[in-house]
């Protein structure tokens, strides 16, 4: 009998973060598992725009270029610092901020790396209020071509 170690079936994990008590509960189980697996891990942080509802147009400010490119540099900056935490326990990491719909983006993000994993932070909300507010872990494991972890918030 040969004594040989399984490979791991975790080569890549995407995880999103919006920078919440819930996604870094999501982050932590995404490192667990990417030092267990050997794997890689790319966080991702989503920015989109404020949405301007047809009826109430010009209610919102459109977010101008300084705006933005500060948005941006803050996201980075805050990544940066979860893919050193990351690095320091052996962990190969890369970060990356998307714009875009978070859903969408994150979806589209994992398949064109092609990662083995998906993890994501979840509210828990109750029905009701994912009625109203939608959920982007629920539209992330509706639209994925991999497996999604979801971690829920502690209670």
């Amino acid at each position: 009998m040969s004594s040989k170690t399984a490979a791991p079936f975790l080569k890549t994990i995407v995880v999103g973060t919006d920078f919440s008590v819930c996604s870094a509960r999501a982050l932590s189980y995404a490192v667990s598992l990417a030092a267990s697996q050997n794997a890689k891990l790319h966080i991702v942080h989503v920015l989109s725009e404020p949405v301007q509802p047809l009826d109430v147009v010009g209610a919102l400010p459109y977010v101008d270029q300084g705006t933005r490119a500060e948005w941006q540099k803050t996201a980075e900056e805050r990544l940066l610092n979860e893919c050193r935490a990351a690095e320091r326990r052996g962990i190969r990491s890369t970060c990356e901020v998307i714009w875009g719909r978070p859903s969408d983006a994150l979806v589209d993000r994992a398949a064109e790396i092609k990662c083995s994993l998906v993890v994501i932070g979840t509210h828990g909300r109750s029905a009701f209020e994912q009625f109203l507010l939608g959920s982007t872990a629920e539209r992330v494991v509706r639209r994925s071509t991999v497996p999604v972890l979801t971690v829920r918030e502690k209670k």
